[in-house]
């Protein structure tokens, strides 16, 4: 039966999520586009479903498979996934999805290189670092106090899935992490120009935590002080700079171009 009352509480609730107040009581948030479902189905992150008329393969592969995991599916009416999207033109699918669970020694137990994003306040450059932080495969993103929401849907959707693959620990105090990554014989990385090496000449084996810093105003003075290695990409032309999450990919890339 098809679900069409877009004031139903079950709507209204997962509506709701849109909100960061409601995602951050609730522990929950949206992940909209078949591609990103078929990702938290895959991961075992998502509670319920809402979908439109199952018209391929792809889509009724995801619903049977969150079916055998025990998730709560919803055929709805278009204006009712109207309703919850977070975007204009809905792509037929939207799953609720749980939060991940993730502790800063965790993820620096790991040893594997760090993405970290100091007050960086752009969706889609933080949902697109994400995406790049997988490809490159870094072992996890630390959010700074001060950087976007990384639940906000189009981050969710600029992650193109990443979110599900790659460990997420966002609200991190500066100090905090400061600490916590040299403790645990972590290196920090800093892209800037004073002081800084050529990023095609500087070493990047080991622990190292890749701090990207805010659109405008780069990283902190606190983090530039605490930082180990400094680095500046070259450029041939005449752009004053780049883009974060492009610059972000150069980096990553290059460490992993470094470790084959």
């Amino acid at each position: 039966m098809e679900l069409t009352a877009v004031n139903n509480p079950q709507v209204k609730a997962a509506a709701e999520l849109k909100l960061k107040k409601h995602r951050q009581q609730r522990g929950l948030f949206l992940a909209e586009g078949l591609r990103t479902v078929e990702e938290a189905v895959a991961a075992k992150q998502a509670e319920s479903i809402f979908y439109t008329a199952i018209e391929d393969d792809r889509t009724r592969a995801a619903l049977e498979e969150a079916a055998a995991q025990q998730v709560k599916l919803t055929c709805v009416s278009d204006a009712v996934l109207k309703k919850i999207a977070d975007t204009e033109t809905p792509q037929g699918i939207i799953a609720v999805c749980r939060m991940q669970s993730t502790s800063m020694d965790q993820l620096l137990a790991k040893g594997k290189m760090l993405l970290v994003l100091d007050r960086v306040g752009d969706p889609g450059n933080v949902g697109t670092m994400l995406r790049t932080a997988d490809a490159a495969g870094i072992g996890g993103l630390v959010l700074l106090k001060g950087s976007v929401d990384i639940y906000a849907p189009k981050t969710v959707r600029s992650s193109m899935g990443s979110l599900f693959h790659v460990p997420v620990l966002a609200g991190v105090g500066e100090e905090d992490f400061i600490e916590s990554a040299h403790s645990a014989g972590y290196e920090l990385l800093v892209t800037c120009l004073d002081g800084a090496d050529n990023l095609y000449k500087a070493d990047l084996h080991g622990r190292l935590a890749f701090v990207m810093g805010n659109e405008a105003n780069g990283v902190s003075r606190g983090l530039l002080a605490a930082a180990d290695k400094r680095v500046y990409i070259p450029m041939a032309g005449r752009a004053e700079s780049l883009n974060v999450a492009m610059a972000a990919g150069i980096v990553m890339f290059e460490a992993l171009r470094q470790s084959l």
